[in-house]
């Protein structure tokens, strides 16, 4: 049973919420734990089409648990690898995952937290919520892929200044820099994430897969290679259902409805 994280499937789309609201949802070795299955879950769960991301409380999530978290009891190098690969296995898993992953943020998304947002697709954050790297603060780095991810958001200058000064910037300046996707009233961002995520959730599922999976590996490639992937990518997907029903719904001016085959 799970004891971090609460769990809904709403008609499709996943609802995976942090749950530790007296701690601002700080990572320690069971929430990584939990976190991390049900995103293994989900990849094989074809139930879920939309993945949604949240926070119980009033943050995100603020980080590592500086008491709580094994890493920062462990006496040898080897053990603090282990647990860095262990939350590090979140962020790959959120990647390879088939369906599209929502972060809905409010409050804080610091340290840890912030790698965290930053590995799901899109961000949505409520004006209340504020963001930050932390580690340098305690004269650590970035270990869940954090000096990867923000870089090819905010481009590398920005993300290095965040990096050095470890300092909170609010919603409408990580919407400026390209952080996140979208800012909306404290009071509509469980409407908005499930308005999107519906919406993607009765969208044309395989190409949404394809897609994720074509931009995500073309960020290290040339271009000639990344437009082999898209010849691949798209071969696949004409054979597919979807795309049948989409151009048989464009002749006859209606919405396509997508099955998701």
């Amino acid at each position: 049973m799970n004891k971090h994280v609460t769990w809904e499937n709403q008609a499709g789309v996943g609802i995976l919420t942090l749950n530790r609201p007296e701690k601002h949802n700080a990572l320690n070795d069971g929430l990584i734990s939990e976190i991390k299955q049900k995103i293994m879950d989900c990849e094989t769960d074809g139930s879920v089409k939309v993945l949604v991301l949240k926070g119980a409380g009033k943050s995100f999530c603020a980080g590592g648990d500086l008491e709580g978290h094994p890493f920062f009891r462990a006496d040898s190098a080897r053990d603090r690898e282990k647990f860095i690969r262990e939350a590090q296995g979140i962020t790959l898993g959120m990647r390879r995952l088939p369906q599209p992953v929502i972060a809905a943020v409010h409050g804080v998304a610091g340290g840890a937290g912030l790698d965290l947002a930053l590995g799901c697709d899109i961000r949505i954050a409520s004006e209340d919520s504020r963001f930050g790297v932390f580690f340098t603060r305690v004269g650590l780095m970035p270990d869940m892929g954090g000096t990867y991810l923000l870089p090819r958001l905010v481009g590398t200058a920005k993300a290095l200044e965040l990096l050095f000064t470890g300092d909170l910037i609010d919603a409408r300046e990580a919407l400026r820099i390209g952080l996140i996707n979208q800012v909306v009233p404290k009071d509509a961002l469980e409407e908005t994430v499930k308005a999107l995520a519906d919406r993607l959730a009765k969208g044309p599922l395989e190409a949404l897969r394809v897609v994720k999976w074509t931009v995500y590996r073309s960020l290290g490639l040339n271009l000639e290679t990344a437009l082999d992937q898209e010849v691949l990518g798209q071969n696949f997907l004409a054979g597919t259902r979807d795309v049948q029903e989409g151009i048989r719904a464009f002749r006859e001016g209606r919405k396509p409805l997508f099955t998701g085959t």
